[in-house]
């Protein structure tokens, strides 16, 4: 062979390999550093390739995190930076996080509701015992309900203490793990769910409720590093923030995949926005992150009506629903009992001293009423606790049986009148019990508990539970379609057609009434989601002028430009091993690649619908 030929082919073969390489190993700046000016100083998150050297040139850096390190430097540094070989993603550090979560009161039920039998009788002191529950909040102030039961607190926020200045992460642990000691003579006593367990008190939100991401996810590897110590199985997240980018590229849903890696579940308030209306998509698309997560398990709020049975209760008006934004994944995965609730009270703290706070008992109180998805998340980590005492399950299994179980909601239309309790002005709500609001269905911590050995509620420990994707397949220009399930592999079940199992073993049941079943992969049955008629009713939320339509959503610029999210040839959604490739799973095509569901218009624009901040927290507002 001619020596410079084979020199010419080999330079080449060089060349084709280095850019190989710097594509693989390209970094992502987040879109927020677009309108920064170059000179200004900020904190970043700086997430890192695995097997890279976890170090940038530039920048002062402040502190390590798994696969991260958060840096102080400049906008020009940043992305400067984010060309450096082994950077992944740049993100602000500052993000803001909050916190997600009033009446006469009448007791909620809520333990009594998703025990199934109406009563305490499948209750004691010892539910939980030994599991220990990562509070990752406001912090938790000492309370004769939850004594013995913090065994480890650290603070993470700007504040200086443990406890709970704001008064929400005291109200959460309550619900996980109340005694009900202060509630002696009372009927029922108020009492969380799984009383046994241990908390792990890790705060990041301050008096007004709000954290960083930086703060947040130190939390969270603390959550990890104490894990065999404490024996956490499972990590609570009531807050939430906007969503930014793609969750494989947010650090705050990286980091909760590195600790449900690490055997914790992680368990997620959905967000309180399922009222917002700015886009024309009555609420539809308002998920937060974290709970945008595809492995976490994101939960809605519930009204129990304050009765201890189901059958006369709704959806809450301010629960989030999906699907998520950029990647419309399927949330939530199931919801829980989240509006008015009674849990321990901390003393002079934000919540407790608002005009429109409830206390209990008036004269002298121990408990306060609060509403969120925040509770509703609170609620499902008793629950899983409970569960995780008598069955040794991975987080993945736990996700899958708590949907499997979950109480199959009719499938009904309805409309809650909600009176603003500052204003007295009421507004009225039209809510469905679809799949994006109600996800798998109610929390029912008694099925869950009776079937969690049965081999049709539990996937294997080697499968995932991934939240799938929804695909919507218009029919003209009409504004109606249908909806189905990314599901080019199985989750679980024998079958390649099905996710929740072989045959009529469905999410929401058999027949033409399958959520997930084999059908065409079709949500509500055989063809359409809602038969003949659109999706949602006579006004669409997916029609041709919104989320799914020809033109944009939130703007007219696009956030990726051009080109592919996920690349002409990938093979999951990062290009790299993907936790959940089960799912993800592409045999090389693209995800939203040139060749899109959207046709040539762009997804998502320049503004956002969450505006400059996440926002509603029905704790301080209006609850249903």
């Amino acid at each position: 062979m001619d020596t410079s030929k084979f020199i010419r082919l080999l330079s080449k073969q060089i060349i084709w390999l280095v850019a190989l390489s710097c594509t693989a190993f390209a970094g992502t700046l987040s879109p927020e550093f677009k309108t920064l000016p170059a000179n200004r100083t900020v904190d970043v998150i700086v997430q890192f390739h695995a097997g890279a050297s976890q170090a940038v040139s530039v920048g002062r850096k402040l502190s390590d995190l798994p696969g991260a390190a958060i840096y102080r430097m400049t906008a020009a540094q940043a992305a400067t930076a984010a060309s450096e070989f082994g950077v992944r993603a740049i993100s602000p550090a500052t993000r803001p996080v909050f916190g997600t979560g009033n009446s006469v009161p009448g007791y909620d039920f809520a333990p009594q509701t998703i025990q199934s039998g109406g009563d305490d009788s499948g209750w004691s002191f010892l539910q939980g015992f030994g599991i220990g529950v990562a509070v990752i909040d406001s912090g938790i102030t000492p309370n004769l309900d939850l004594a013995g039961r913090v065994v480890y607190s650290e603070n993470f926020s700007s504040e200086s203490t443990t406890n709970d200045n704001y008064g929400h992460g005291t109200h959460v642990a309550g619900l996980i793990a109340g005694s009900g000691l202060n509630s002696f003579g009372f009927s029922p006593s108020i009492h969380g769910i799984s009383a046994g367990v241990n908390l792990i008190n890790l705060k990041v939100l301050d008096k007004n409720g709000t954290s960083t991401d930086g703060q947040v996810i130190a939390a969270l590897a603390r959550a990890v590093a104490l894990k065999s110590k404490y024996n956490i199985k499972v990590i609570n997240l009531s807050l939430g923030r906007p969503i930014y980018e793609v969750s494989a590229l947010d650090p705050l849903c990286r980091a909760v995949e590195n600790a449900w890696e690490n055997g914790i579940a992680v368990i997620v308030a959905a967000g309180n926005e399922g009222r917002l209306n700015s886009a024309g998509t009555q609420g539809y698309g308002t998920i937060a992150s974290p709970a945008n997560d595809p492995l976490a398990i994101t939960v809605g709020a519930m009204n129990t009506e304050s009765t201890s049975t189901r059958s006369d209760d709704k959806m809450t008006t301010y629960s989030s629903k999906g699907p998520t934004l950029i990647e419309h994944t399927m949330k939530p995965d199931l919801v829980a009992p989240g509006n008015k609730l009674f849990a321990v009270l901390s003393p002079g703290s934000t919540l407790a001293g608002m005009p429109q706070a409830v206390l209990f008992p008036a004269h002298d109180p121990n408990y306060m009423v609060l509403s969120g998805t925040s509770m509703a998340a609170a609620v499902t980590s008793g629950a899983a606790a409970a569960i995780l005492q008598r069955h040794d399950l991975t987080p993945d299994q736990l996700k899958a049986l708590l949907m499997k179980s979950a109480y199959k909601l009719p499938r009904a239309t309805y409309t809650v009148a909600v009176t603003d309790p500052t204003t007295h002005a009421t507004s009225s709500y039209t809510l469905s019990n679809d799949m994006f609001t109600v996800g798998a269905g109610y929390l029912d911590l008694g099925n869950a508990l009776q079937n969690a050995d049965e081999r049709d509620y539990i996937i294997p420990a080697s499968q995932n539970a991934a939240s799938p994707v929804a695909i919507f397949h218009p029919t003209g220009n009409s504004g109606k379609g249908t909806v189905t399930i990314q599901n080019y592999s199985t989750v679980w079940g024998s079958s390649g057609s099905t996710v929740w199992g072989s045959g009529g073993s469905t999410v929401w049941g058999s027949g033409g009434s399958t959520v997930w079943g084999s059908g065409g992969s079709t949500v509500w049955g055989s063809s359409t989601v809602w038969g003949s008629s659109t999706v949602w009713g006579s006004s669409t939320v997916w029609g041709s002028s919104t989320v799914w339509g020809s033109s944009t959503v939130w703007g007219s610029s696009t956030v990726w430009g051009s080109s592919t999210v996920w690349g002409s040839n990938t093979s999951s959604p990062t290009g790299d091993s993907a936790p959940f490739g089960s799912v993800w799973a592409l045999d090389g095509s693209t995800v939203w690649g040139s060749s899109t569901v959207w046709g040539s218009s762009t997804v998502w624009g320049s503004s956002t619908v969450w505006g400059s901040i996440l926002g509603g927290d029905p704790d301080s507002g209006s609850t249903d």
